[in-house]
């Protein structure tokens, strides 16, 4: 990142907006180094535009680092002076930062006219099931665990599909290739899962696609495949 002239201390705000949110996307959670920042942030909360609040409130959700000298009636002020300007990408990341705050009992909420309107947009997203899910789904139903499909929780989430395994709800996600950079998962995908746990009360398992592909058509091992992963 670049500095600003005549300040060694401080980066560019947008660097910082970047950076943060870079990190986050990659999945890479370092608390030190999102601590660090927080000053910087805080201090430059006006020069950001609307998808640099967005994107920051984002990183520190996926992050999962409390800093609550920067999310505060000054974070909330900062984002009602730019409400005109976030694009429905911001809006849901959002959505997620207010999950987030609730998840930490932080006490900070965004005004309802705008919560409700993170809200719908975040719930709005467009669903395409993939082939892998269908598979996965028409495997559970062979097995009489009769899954639900697309069960939108109270947060917000969509779940790929929901069964239940001695009396418990358990979220079955269907992780494909853009879930991941590697066979690390991304930001969002740890966020998906983290906040369906603590906000929603579901186990959540992932099935991942590497694995499933191995299974090629043979049921058999695909059924012992979820049995294992549901813990049956």
């Amino acid at each position: 990142m670049k500095r600003s002239k005549g300040n060694t201390n401080s980066y560019l705000p947008q660097q910082i907006a970047n950076f943060l949110w870079a990190y986050a996307t990659n999945g890479q959670v370092d608390e030190h180094l999102f601590s660090s920042l927080v000053p910087s942030v805080k201090d430059n909360l006006d020069k950001y535009n609307a998808q640099d609040l967005s994107n920051i409130a984002w990183a520190y959700s996926v992050a999962n680092v409390d800093a609550p000298s920067l999310f505060n009636n000054d974070f909330i002020n900062s984002c009602l002076k730019k409400e005109d300007d976030f694009i429905p990408e911001a809006l849901t990341q959002l959505h997620q930062w207010q999950l987030w705050q609730d998840e930490i009992k932080a006490g900070v909420n965004l005004p309802s006219s705008l919560k409700k309107k993170c809200y719908e947009v975040f719930v709005s997203q467009e669903v395409k099931p993939s082939k892998t899910q269908d598979d996965v789904v028409s495997i559970l139903s062979s097995m009489g665990l009769q899954p639900q499909e697309e069960v939108l929780l109270k947060s917000g989430y969509r779940i790929d599909a929901v069964v239940e395994v001695n009396g418990k709800q358990i979220a079955v996600e269907v992780d494909g290739p853009s879930h991941f950079i590697g066979r690390e998962l991304t930001g969002s995908t740890i966020l998906k899962h983290r906040q369906v746990a603590t906000r929603d009360g579901l186990l959540v398992v992932s099935v991942l696609y590497w694995e499933w592909n191995k299974l090629k058509k043979n049921s058999e091992k695909k059924q012992q495949y979820l049995r294992s992963t549901l813990g049956l």
